[in-house]
This record gives structure tokens, sequence and C-alpha cells, in this order.
């Protein structure tokens, strides 16, 4: 790895085409009020932060700073924004006289900048100066930064009262333009409407090309490359211009002041070069301490292996792709390509498993957005399968592996797992288990999820692809739950805690241990150690025990008595308001496993925080009943905390046979 740190103009950094952004951007979150501080320091020539580039020969990557070049950008071309991010943060209105625009501008600026210092003062102290610094300098440097400070106001000037129809800049120009066949930054396409960015760029050359403006090199210049002077008006277009030139001077020199000041104005640049996920997560996270830590997706997708087009790409791919893009809220790269990172941004989105294994990622976020998760779990799940692995590294090293063939292995993978969970969810105990809607990977995680569904697949694959009714597709059901035992047990007593990643990895390389059942007197003691709130000296917490419950309602065959799509929640049956703080009562007994259940989320609304006596709705009395297997007969006794053992013992009687004898029978079947 080696990387230069150095500074380029703003001017460069905003315009250089080499620059390029990858394929997964963040969600563009900057405010009016970040945009416009960012403009004061730059023309109060404070610095303006750094930006991480991913240099890979002929292409740099933006992996940090997007919304900051896309701030700049907006800065140095287009008034009108800037004067939207002004308007917006100093809270004048577009129909304020000048006098007011400026005093509140100053204001506002003023307590700003005293603001910033008082922050910087109390953060690092007040040092001595490392030189000497005479009065005359400070009065320069002071001098240098009201005049940025006042360019920026006079931009907001410039432009201000705007409306419909522009800025009042482009009101100016709109009339000029009556004179003129084709004013290039007022197309007829867009019915000679004026474009802010194409007018600044216009005046910014013709000040560069004339040097120093005057009525007759505008006039001619106007005539020359800006549209040509209608035969006939040449009379009425000078008139015009006489009339309004101080203003169209002025405008000319304010877009020249602030062009000087960007283009003098430097931003920090961290150039990495062969640099590896892991170094280049640990640099960001050093530079933005109080940010998102940058993803391994992230990384991957601003190297040139993952932008590889993909050649054999379908039409239902390429629609996948532009919808993941609309929902990351960014554009569709203009090559509409289908590469090879949006195989993996896009996977968990193409699996059909009802929710089984992974969660529903359209119902947990706004469905015009995303869940970055699910583009992490798509890539793991790929290095998962053809790496064995899931930390960044092994992440990282898909683009080494020779084997897969990009498109066709991502799509038979995808085949492969909607087949799988299309025959598990054939069995009955998988439908019992899906029921709850508590998807294997929001009751394990990452790492036993992934490890889940890439065991299966090797053992189905080993057993020739079996379908229904075969003696491999028997085995492989059997396979399939002793998994799923030996992964909620092992989760239970906080074995996946820590080291996830290598975990999965080692238990995928001796995957055929993993799919043995485990002994019936180890969950045996894992029920009787939950029911008194602990294993092994250890206590257990609901996180810990929720999966127990979700496997204890599959083996039972129960399933929530609704036909809502809707999740379901963990209830203690003696509420905790009873068990707090109670001297009497042994301490876990009220996160113990006899004290909780399952409840569709509906139901647990409508009990929140009500003994059982308390519960009056018979349809709800019956769901309880059932899920918990307390007769209604016995809500009145259990609802007093005098009979928490009696509970206890019939809660823990029932648990014991559950995972005792009910799942031998379930794991031989």
């Amino acid at each position: 790895m080696s990387y230069n740190i150095e500074t380029r103009s703003i001017s460069e950094f905003v315009t250089d085409s080499k620059i390029k952004l990858p394929r997964f951007q963040r969600k563009s979150t900057w405010t009016a009020k970040q945009n416009f501080e960012l403009a004061i320091s730059i023309f109060q020539e404070y610095p303006v932060g750094v930006v991480i580039i991913n240099d890979e020969g002929h292409t740099s990557w933006l992996l940090d700073g997007r919304q900051r070049r896309t701030a700049l950008r907006e800065l140095r071309a287009n008034p009108d924004l800037v004067y939207e991010w002004a308007r917006k943060y100093i809270k004048f209105k577009n129909t304020q006289d000048e006098k007011e625009v400026k005093d509140m501008y100053w204001e506002k600026i003023d307590a700003y900048l005293q603001q910033e210092e008082q922050e910087d003062e109390e953060i690092i102290g007040v040092a001595e100066p490392a030189f000497e610094e005479t009065e005359i300098d400070e009065d320069i440097n002071k001098f240098r930064q009201r005049k940025g400070l006042r360019t920026l106001l006079d931009i907001i000037l410039m432009v201000h009262q705007k409306t419909a129809n522009g800025g009042r800049w482009e009101r100016i120009f709109s009339d000029l333009n009556k004179s003129l066949s084709r004013p290039p930054y007022a197309p007829k396409r867009d019915g000679f409407k004026i474009n802010p960015e194409d007018l600044r760029q216009f005046l910014l050359d013709y000040k560069n090309k004339v040097g120093t403006p005057s009525k007759e090199n505008f006039i001619q210049y106007m005539d020359d490359f800006g549209g040509a002077i209608k035969d006939g008006k040449e009379k009425d277009f000078r008139n015009q211009v006489e009339q309004k030139w101080d203003d169209i001077n002025e405008i000319i020199n304010v877009i020249a002041n602030s062009e000087q000041i960007i283009t003098e104005a430097r931003i920090g640049v961290i150039l990495l070069k062969n640099v590896t996920p892991l170094d280049a997560q640990n640099i960001f996270s050093r530079i933005n301490s109080g940010g998102t830590q940058l993803k391994a997706e992230e990384l991957l997708s601003a190297k040139p292996f993952w932008n590889e087009k993909v050649v054999m790409a379908d039409e239902k791919m390429q629609q996948l792709v532009s919808e993941l893009y609309s929902r990351l809220g960014v554009e569709l790269p203009q090559d509409g390509n289908v590469v090879r990172w949006d195989y993996g941004a896009t996977l968990i989105s193409r699996i059909n498993d009802q929710h089984l294994i992974f969660e529903d990622y359209l119902e947990k976020t706004n469905s015009q957005e995303i869940d970055l998760t699910q583009i992490t779990l798509g890539f793991k799940l790929m290095s998962a399968y053809f790496n064995k692995g899931i930390s960044a590294v092994v992440v990282n090293e898909l683009e080494r592996n020779k084997s897969i063939k990009w498109g066709m292995s991502i799509d038979d993978l995808v085949d492969d797992i909607n087949t799988i969970c299309e025959i598990l969810l054939k069995n009955e105990f998988f439908k019992y288990l899906r029921s709850w809607h508590k998807p294997l990977y929001k009751l394990l995680g990452a790492a036993p999820t992934l490890e889940y569904m890439t065991i299966l697949l090797l053992d189905w694959q080993e057993k020739g692809s079996p379908r229904v009714s075969s003696t491999e597709y028997n085995t492989f059901i059997r396979d399939a739950k002793a998994l799923f035992d030996r992964l909620i047990f092992e989760y239970s007593i906080g074995s996946w805690r820590g080291s996830g990643d290598s975990k999965m990895a080692n238990h995928v390389k001796n995957w055929h241990d993993r799919i043995v059942p485990l002994d019936e007197t180890s969950w045996k003691n894992l029920i009787e150690s939950s029911c008194n709130g602990n294993y092994n000296g250890q206590p257990l917490d609901i996180k810990h025990l929720t999966p127990i419950l979700c496997y204890q309602y599959a083996l039972q065959k129960k399933a929530p008595n609704t036909s809502l799509e809707e999740t379901s929640e963990v209830d203690h049956i003696i509420p905790k308001a009873k068990l707090d703080n109670n001297s009497m009562i042994p301490i876990g007994y009220r996160d113990a496993l006899f004290n909780l259940e399952l409840l569709p989320k509906a139901d647990n609304i409508q009990k929140k925080d009500k003994t059982l006596q308390e519960v009056t709705d018979t349809f709800l009395q019956k769901n309880i009943s059932g899920y918990t297997d307390i007769c209604i007969a016995d809500f009145s006794k259990y609802s007093d905390v005098s009979h928490i053992e009696e509970l206890k013992e019939e809660r823990q009687a029932l648990l014991v046979k559950v995972f005792g004898d009910i799942r031998k029978t379930e794991l031989a079947n």
C-alpha cells in the first residue's frame, strides 16, 4: 500500500474528469446549512476538509467526499443554488430589501464565526502563535477574508428577489435576450429560459477573453458568441446595454471574483494506491471518527474489477439494478451497464424465501429507500459460498476467484438458494417456523445465518440436488433441522459472540460435522439453566432466549392465531413491573425462559403490561393460553407473584418435554 497527502485547488477537484463516483454511493444527506457553512469556509479562506481518492491508474474513485464535491461544484457553478442555501440558512425572505438582507447576513456570519472561534478555544485552548505576525499582516488577512465574505454576499444580492422567472441577474439578461437570435445560455428547447450555470460560464469566458469589460467589447462579444443580435435590433440591443451596463458590469465582476476565490481555495486529498480494504477502512476511520465506517462493498465498488460489464445480464437483472440505484437515491451510471458489483448488491433481493432466512427489507424500510445491510449481506453470501468465508479480506478475494463466471454463476447460486428455500417450506416444521415472522438472520445475525445457507447449499449439491419425496430429500431435511438445532443452541449459550466470521469459516470447512444432531443432555441442561435465567453461571438475556421460543413453537406446531403478516414479539407472562425490585424473587427470574412467550405484535400491544387475569378479551385469552399451554382457569393464580415457583415448575416441565421427546422425534423425521 502507498498513499500521498496533497492539496488541490477546488476548481481542479470539481472539474477533474478522471475522478469517478463508485457504483455504491451513500445517499445525499447534506442540508442547506451544511452547504452554506462550507461556502463560508471557502470565502473566509478556511480549510474545507479532506477527501479520499482511490487511484487505480486510469481512473480515480472518490471513496469519501461525494457530498462535499457536489456542494463545491454547485457553489462554483450555480449562484441560484448558493442563494437558496443562504435564504434557508439566514432565514430572509425573497421579498425583503437589500439592506435587511445585508444586516441579517452579517449578523449570522459574525455569530457563526464567533461560535466556531469559541469552540476551537474550548477544544485546543488559545496557543501562542508559531511565528511573530505583525499588525499589518493581521490587517491584510482580515481584509482578504472580509473581502471574500463580501463576495459571497454579492452573489446573494445578485440573485436576490428570485422568482419563478429567476433571480435579478437572470431577469436582466432575459431582457437582452429579446434582441438575440439564439443565446447559448437560454436554449430554445427550454423555451429560452436562462440556465444559471450556462450564463455564469458564458460571462466568465467573456471576462477571461476581454480582460477589462466595456460596453463596446461586451456588445461585440454578445454578437459574436452570445447568440447573434437580430437584424434590425442592433439599436435596441445597444440601448438596453447602455441602460443596464452598471448592473451587467457588477454581475461580471461578482462572478469573476467568486471564481478567483474558489480557484485559490484548496482541499486536502488522501490519494490511495494499491490499498487493501482493511487499510482503506482504517485510514477513513481515523480522519472521520464521527462518520459512518466505510464498508467493504463501498471499497469494492471503487475497483476496476467490480466495474467490469457483465455481458450476459438479462432484462430482469437490468430492472433490479435500475431499482437499486433509484432506492439508493443516486443516479444510475450513464453507461447503463450491469457490472459485477451490481450482482452482489442485488443478490438478497433476488432470494424468494418468504423471509424464512432473510428479512423483508422492503417492509423494514420505506419502499423508496434501501437498507444497506441488504447490500452487505449480498456480498457476504457470495463470499460465503464461493470463498467459504465472510470477513472483509475474504470478500475482497472474490476478485481472484477464477471459478466464478460473472452473471451465470450468480444466477445459478440464486436459483439453487430459491429451490432450497422452496423445498424447506414444503416441510411442516419450517412452515411453522416461518409463520412467526422471525427470519433466521433476525434471530441469529449474519455469521450463523450465512453458515446455515452455505452448508445447506453444499449438502444439497452433494446429494445431487434432490427433489421432494426422494430418500435424499428426506435426509437433506433432517440435515437442515439438525444444523438449525445446533445454531440455535450455540447462539443461545453465547458461543457466537465475538469472532463470528472466523467461526463460520472454520465450520464450513468441516461442514459434515455440523449436520450431526446435538445430544439431548446438552439441550436439557440449557433449558433447565435458562429457566433460572443463566447458563454456566452467566446471565442469559431475552435476545438469547428468543430463538429458543421460536424453535419451541415450531416443534409444538404452533402458529400465530392471525392471518396478518405481522412480526411477533416477546412478552412476559408475569409482567416485569411485578418482579422488578422484589427481593423475594430470585435474580434472573424476570427474563427467565419460563416467564417468556411469543405473541403476534397486535396481541402484544393489546396485552401491554397486564397480568393474565387482567386480560378480559376472550380471543386474546385463548391465544395466550394456546401459546403458553397455561389453562385460562389458572390465569388468576399465575398473576400472583407468590405462585412464580409453581409457574416455573409447570413451564419448565413443558419445555423439557418439548426439547426432549418432541425435539428427538422431529429431528428423526
